[in-house]
Formats: C-alpha cells, sequence, structure tokens
C-alpha cells in the first residue's frame, strides 16, 4: 500500500517565506483558493443565480437555502466524521455530484423560487463537502503556523471574484461556475499526487475527548458569522451584482485582507482575542446609523461591518486549524463543527437582514421592518459579548499548560497529552518512567542530560512538535520506525509521517545523519540542571 507522503509547508520564520510551498501542495492551494472564491461569488453576489432578477424572492431563497445545504452537509460531516474520514474519495464525489445538479438547476430560465432554493440547496450541499476536505489539507500541510495562508487565501479568492465581476452580466455565471469545477479538480490531483486518501484520522470519541474550544468560542464565531450574513443580507437587498458599488465593496475587502497579510507575517497583533472585543463594540456602532441615514448610502455602513467580520471570521478559522493540529484531533469532525457554528451564524444574519432591508418587506411593513432589525441584531451582539469579552475564548498555551498540569496531578482521562513546547526533558522523562512500569530498556531516559539538551535544542530551532520530539529522541538514540511504532503506539504510516516530516524540518536525508546533527549541536551545559 503506498504510504500516505506529508510535504512540510516551510513555517514563517523569515516573514515571507510563507508561499515558498512544495509545487503539490500548491495545488491543492490553488483548489482552497477557488473553493473560498465560490463561496465569495455565491454569498455575496447573484452571479451563481442569472436569472434572480426576474423574481426577487428566488434570490432570497437561493442563498439561504445554498446556507441551509451548508449545515447540512457539515452537520453530516461532523456526526459521521469517522466514516467521512476514512472515504475521502467517496465525499469529493459526492460533492461533485451535488454542484453539478446545482449550477445547472441555478441555468435554467425563469425557474419558480422554490427551484431556486433547492438548486441553492444542492450547490451549499457540494460546497460544504469539499469546503471540509479543504480544512483537513489546511491542517496537515500548513500545521500550526496556518494564519498567514488562510488570509492569503481571502486576499487571492477576493481579487478572483473581483475579475469575475468584470466579466458582465452576459458571461458572469460561466466565469464563476469555473471556481467549483477548479475546486473539485483540484483537490482530485492533490490528493492522487499526495495520497490524502490513505491519512489515517483520529477517531470521533478520542478527537472530541482531546478538543479543548470552550463554548464562549463557539458564541464568537457565530457572531462574528452573524455580522457577515447580516452585512451581506444588506447588501444584497439593496445593490445589483454588477454595479460600480460591488466594485468598491471587493477593493474594500481586498485592502483589508493585504493588511490583515502583512500583520500576520511580521507582529500578528490582530489574534483572536483582541479581534474579537474590538469587533463586538465596533460591529453596534457601525450598525446603529442604519436607523437614520438615507438608503442610498446604507451599504457604507454594511461594507465597514463587513470588511470588520474579515477579521474575526479569519482568526477562528485559523484558531479551529491551529487547535487541529495542537490538539491532533480529527480535522474533519473539529473543522466541520466550527465552520457549522459560522454558517449558522451567517444564515442567521442574513435571515435578519433580509426581513429588515428586502424589498418585499420595506413595502410591507415600511421603515419599522428595518428598525426592528437593526435592533434585533444589536441586541444579540451585545448579548453575546457579555460573555465573550469576559476572558480568552480560544485555546491557548495557557490553556495547554493547565491541561498538562491536571495529567501530571494524575487526574483521570488528561485531555491533552502534552503542551506545546513541552521541554524534551520531561518528554523523555515520561516514556522513562511509563517504560520502567513495563519493565522495558528505557529507563536511561529518566536522567536528563547533554543529550536530551541537544535534542531539545534541535527540536526548538527546526519548530518541531510535541510528538515530532518524542520520535526525535528515539531517532538520535538510532531506534528505527518499527520500534517507535511500538513504543508510541501508533501505525507504521504515522510513524513514518512523522519521521518524513522530521527529515524535512531538518534538512536531513537518513537517521544517520539526524544523529550526527543532534550530536554536533551545541548546548549549553548549565541549563542542564
Amino acid at each position: 500500500m503506498p504510504e500516505f507522503r506529508v510535504d512540510q509547508a516551510p513555517s514563517n520564520d523569515a516573514g515571507g517565506g510563507w508561499i515558498l510551498v512544495n509545487a503539490r501542495i500548491l495545488v491543492g492551494l490553488i483548489g482552497a483558493i477557488a473553493c473560498f472564491s465560490w463561496l465569495f461569488v455565491m454569498l455575496g453576489t447573484s452571479i451563481f443565480i442569472p436569472f434572480a432578477d426576474l423574481e426577487g424572492v428566488a434570490t432570497g431563497a437561493a442563498h439561504l437555502s445554498f446556507l441551509a445545504g451548508c449545515c447540512t452537509a457539515l452537520l453530516a460531516c461532523w456526526k459521521f466524521s469517522d466514516w467521512f474520514s476514512s472515504h475521502r474519495v467517496a465525499q469529493v464525489c459526492c460533492a461533485a455530484v451535488f454542484t453539478f445538479v446545482g449550477c445547472a438547476g441555478l441555468s435554467f430560465y425563469e425557474l419558480a423560487a422554490s427551484w431556486y432554493g433547492a438548486f441553492g440547496f444542492a450547490l451549499g450541499c457540494g460546497f460544504s463537502l469539499v469546503y471540509t476536505l479543504y480544512g483537513e489539507y489546511i491542517c496537515l500541510f500548513f500545521k500550526t503556523d496556518v494564519k498567514p495562508y488562510i488570509v492569503g487565501i481571502f486576499a487571492a479568492s477576493v481579487l478572483m471574484c473581483t475579475g469575475i465581476l468584470f466579466a458582465g452580466p452576459d458571461t458572469s455565471f460561466v466565469f464563476a461556475i469555473i471556481f467549483p469545477a477548479i475546486a473539485i479538480v483540484a483537490y482530485i490531483v492533490a490528493m492522487a499526487l499526495l495520497r490524502i486518501d490513505k491519512a489515517e484520522a483520529v477517531k470521533a470519541k478520542v478527537s472530541d475527548k482531546r478538543s479543548q474550544v470552550v463554548w464562549r468560542s463557539y458564541l464568537a464565531t457565530a457572531t462574528s458569522g452573524m455580522a457577515l450574513g447580516f452585512a451581506l443580507g444588506c447588501i444584497l437587498s439593496t445593490q445589483s451584482a454588477q454595479s460600480g458599488v460591488f466594485v468598491l465593496i471587493e477593493v474594500a475587502l481586498l485592502v483589508t485582507c493585504i493588511g490583515l497579510l502583512i500583520d500576520s507575517l511580521h507582529k500578528n497583533v490582530a489574534n483572536e482575542t483582541a479581534t474579537m472585543r474590538l469587533f463586538l463594540p465596533f460591529s453596534a456602532v457601525v450598525v446603529f446609523p442604519l436607523l437614520f441615514v438615507q438608503e442610498e448610502i446604507r451599504f457604507v455602513f454594511a461594507v465597514l461591518l463587513l470588511c470588520g467580520a474579515i477579521f474575526p471570521t479569519t482568526c477562528s478559522l485559523s484558531a479551529i486549524c491551529r487547535h487541529v493540529v495542537l490538539c491532533d484531533l480529527s480535522a474533519i469532525r473539529a473543522f466541520s463543527f466550527g465552520r457549522l457554528i459560522s454558517f449558522g451564524g451567517v444564515a442567521l444574519g442574513m435571515v435578519i437582514s433580509f426581513a429588515g432591508f428586502s424589498e418585499s418587506a420595506v413595502e410591507q411593513f415600511g421603515s419599522t421592518a428595518t428598525t426592528l432589525s437593526v435592533i434585533l441584531f444589536m441586541a444579540l451582539v451585545i448579548f453575546s459579548a457579555s460573555f465573550v469579552m469576559t476572558e480568552d475564548n480560544y485555546p491557548d498555551k495557557s490553556r495547554f499548560k493547565q491541561a498538562e498540569a491536571k495529567a501530571n496531578a494524575g487526574e483521570e482521562e488528561p485531555v491533552l497529552v502534552a503542551g506545546p513546547g513541552t521541554p524534551i526533558r520531561r518528554i523523555a522523562s515520561e516514556q522513562g518512567e511509563q517504560s520502567e512500569a513495563e519493565g522495558g530498556d528505557e529507563t536511561r531516559l529518566t536522567r536528563p542530560g547533554i543529550f536530551y539538551l541537544k535534542c531539545e535544542a534541535v527540536a526548538e530551532r527546526y519548530d518541531l512538535s510535541n510528538r515530532q520530539k518524542e520520535v526525535l529522541v528515539m531517532l538520535a538514540k538510532g531506534r528505527n520506525a518499527e520500534y517507535i511504532t511500538e513504543k508510541l503506539v501508533i501505525s507504521s504510516h504515522t510513524a513514518k509521517a512523522h519521521i518524513y516530516n522530521i527529515y524535512q524540518k531538518t534538512g536531513v536525508h537518513s537517521r544517520q545523519e539526524l544523529m550526527n546533527l543532534v550530536e554536533e549541536t551545541e548546548v549549553d551545559v548549565s541549563n542542564s540542571d
């Protein structure tokens, strides 16, 4: 059976080398850009509904049905994550079928609103099945250094959407359906090149025990999604997809994403907690003027809200991907549930916005509909802020240290095996204590010395994960893959994947070269106590 190959993307040490990925990984990166472009075009414009202008209700029905399809597919991926993790080929085939049905159906002329909704639902199912696969792809190949890639994908996707807007109303739909085609084909190619279908996944029960995401984090994700949906609903209700306003919107989004990208490559000031604490009051301040301004300039405040929502949206997406890697979770399960919460928030925000700004709502209820819509949105934001802003919501190093302390105290079923940054001597010591209890031959690992200081220096220099630290110790002692498989109770494919990643990060090509690297590493002996 062919091995699952993991080509590690470089870490963001130089502040600019993040884009220098392996050529095979670049295929998947292009597919991810197409996937997000597909999402942005579908949610932010009516290009995927070329004849929706003939019936205003059809536009809202297709958008909301698309979100319903997204949530349904994400729920299925979460509920049956063990099956999907073992049948990626079947998942991408189902995605292709749903996508073809949705795109073909939405291209028909003068359909009833119910049919627009049905085909929008199918398109949403197809999107989320592909979206989940790319979420796993990002977790597999970009590891914890994921935020620059996420923001870069957002920026490239917005740029692609801007190009679609210049295609004209007669050809924009034809160009738009290229995005799902590229997303699906690129994943199939990447899967064949990297053998992603052979990757072993963590079981659902194990993943849930390891997860450190708290409910406030999901509330923050849902709130940022709601703000995103509210802004999109306002824009869709008041603007034409081919108007110059949409070009301005795309430019504003592109500038925002570029700013986020620069920040993520340098100081990373816009982290998860900071953006949520600033965004919640910002969203309330931006939305409040919608009660008073003229209808012609409402889109300005909607664009401000949309650009502001990009900050917590990208942060929450990168946070869940980092968390999957740090806690060794099931990528499909954790990613699909986190995105389910986000898309549920987008759907709620869009419903509230359509109820207040759509032409039919204004004709029937007048300005009262807009007033109630804005007040309801602000009330939900304030309610969320009362919980989200009280403390940090995303899993960070302090929370990992708490979990590690619980494990050291002997509590049953510790959530994490080891927290990020655990000294390699402690990992080695824990291995030795376990081996001693089992009567094994690794009891000497309990005596920290220069060898472990050298291993720790190598691990820190090349940014090795905790599991890779464990493997490094054994490799540096001359152990082979079979020994590592037995001692760590993992499959041979997983052990070989860890060894391959260590070789890639350190730049060596054999176990002997790695042993030489550790031996030649200079350390301060005073740190060995």
